[in-house]
């Protein structure tokens, strides 16, 4: 599931210049080289598409053990 929100304001390193934040929840699955790897294409397409640079963005992951549902 992906929820985007725009026209919120965020200050990311000192300035309001666009910026985006996220997270990624994982239920029992994300290991370090996938992390990567979605962090990569997830910071591509906003670049690409958002015009948010690389340097702007960051992801929060999160791994949750399957076995707490």
């Amino acid at each position: 599931m992906i929820v985007l929100k725009g026209s919120m304001s965020i200050a990311f390193g000192g300035n309001e210049q666009p910026a985006a934040y996220a997270e990624l929840v994982s239920i029992g699955g994300l290991k370090p080289d996938m992390n990567k790897k979605f962090t990569a294409g997830i910071a591509s397409i906003l670049e690409n598409k958002l015009f948010v640079p690389k340097s702007r963005f960051f992801l929060f992951s999160i791994l949750i053990a399957w076995i707490n549902f």
